[in-house]
């Protein structure tokens, strides 16, 4: 019977343990929002074409991976690569974003940035 007392008190510590340490690992890597993407897809090289390093600086000047390979300006984080009011739906309507999470803000689907490749 003693053990049972102490086991709901260690199991609630472990799993908050457990937890906070999960989510010191994914603040650590970041999520992957930080380099951005470029439009055709690939991740940002730095300004002399070396890949980034993970850690800081990512380059070797001392900035930030800039320059795409199909010259185009990356884009940071996100989900989808352009501005919210530049977003569509699938159906070529113009999406609602009246503030209403019950309403979605196409009839079917996400908005998208370009409806020929996204839909």
């Amino acid at each position: 019977m003693g053990s049972a007392v102490f086991s709901s008190p260690i199991m609630r510590f472990s799993f908050l343990a457990l937890t906070c340490l999960v989510a010191v690992a994914l603040a650590k890597r970041g999520g992957g929002g930080g380099r951005g993407k470029c439009e055709d897809g690939s991740k940002p090289t730095c300004s002399d074409g070396s890949a980034p390093a993970r850690s800081k600086p990512h380059c070797p000047d001392g900035g930030r991976p800039t320059t795409c390979a199909d010259g185009s300006t990356p884009t940071r984080g996100g989900r989808g690569g352009c501005a919210k009011a530049a977003r569509v739906c699938c159906d070529g309507s113009a999406p609602v974003f009246d503030g209403d999470k019950s309403t979605p803000p196409c009839a079917s689907g996400r908005p998208v940035c370009d409806v020929a490749t996204q839909c």
